[in-house]
């Protein structure tokens, strides 16, 4: 086995697009992210994709850019202490890795052997996707796309999203802006906007669903659950099979209210923090 970096997003898309489209839910942010960087819609940034190999055959696929801590798909546990050797000895000062259980528990074992950092689980998190909305009444109001026009109001609540979850992403105003742009922003709405959800990205079958949220004030009402079924209602009308996301497993709320929506759980991953030993 090695690991191969790819300068471009269209070389790795060369070596890894039939093995990431095999199962192409689970893969679908590290596929689309590649595939909208070939299209000029993601910016390339410093993103870096990598992917372990044998015999040219791809194992384990996977990106990091300096905002993001390494994404890894699912793959063999060596391929995944290969790659936390190879990472370790060019970006020794990783904080942190994302990934399906199995393989970034093994990267992250590596890493800790090589640092000699503690590690600890940012947070646990589920895959769910839905090819069919279940027939359950939603909380009073309707879903409207946001516009440019509502730019500070989903700054706002994007930044505060974030800063409920402990999110490790990066965001900024330009994305938010390209977002807004692209019509992904969605609002439940009342007499004013409640609740807020971002149609994050896409692949050939499915859409994503990246951010849900409600303030405070606005909470235990089904307004999340009605803004998450409207997302994912303009998903499959576009012509997706799966409208997909991601949920923290230890939030039981947004499991549930996902799973009355009509979602099923696909894959667990793990966000690992490598916390320097002192």
């Amino acid at each position: 086995m090695k690991v191969n970096q790819y300068s471009h997003a269209s070389e790795f898309l060369d070596v890894t697009s039939d093995h990431l489209m095999k199962n192409e839910t689970a893969n679908s942010i590290i596929y689309s992210y590649a595939v909208n960087q070939t299209k000029g819609i993601e910016s390339a940034r410093s993103t870096r994709f990598y992917a372990v190999v044998e015999d040219d055959r791809p194992l384990l696929p996977a990106m990091f850019t300096p905002e993001v801590w390494p994404l890894l798909t699912e793959g063999p546990d060596e391929a995944a202490r290969l790659l936390a050797r190879y990472l370790f000895a060019k970006h020794p000062t990783i904080t942190g890795v994302t990934g399906p259980k199995d393989a970034s528990l093994a990267f992250a074992d590596e890493w800790e052997g090589l640092s000699r950092c503690d590690l600890e689980i940012h947070h646990n998190t589920r895959l769910y996707d839905c090819n069919i909305i279940a027939d359950i009444k939603l909380a009073e109001g309707n879903g409207r796309q946001a516009t440019l026009g509502d730019f500070e109001l989903v700054k706002k609540w994007r930044y505060a999203f974030r800063e409920d979850a402990n999110a490790p992403l990066g965001t900024n105003d330009s994305q938010i802006a390209d977002h807004l742009k692209q019509g992904r922003y969605y609002f439940w709405v009342t007499d004013q906007p409640v609740s807020m959800a971002l149609y994050v990205r896409e692949t050939g079958n499915t859409g994503m669903i990246g951010v849900v949220y409600t303030p405070p004030e606005y909470r235990n009402h089904g307004y999340a659950t009605a803004v998450t079924a409207a997302v994912t209602q303009v998903i499959l009308d576009s012509g997706k099979k799966y409208a997909t996301l991601y949920t923290d497993l230890d939030n039981p709320t947004s499991n549930s209210i996902y799973m009355k929506i009509g979602y099923r759980p696909i894959m667990d991953s793990t966000v690992w923090k490598f916390v320097p030993n002192q």
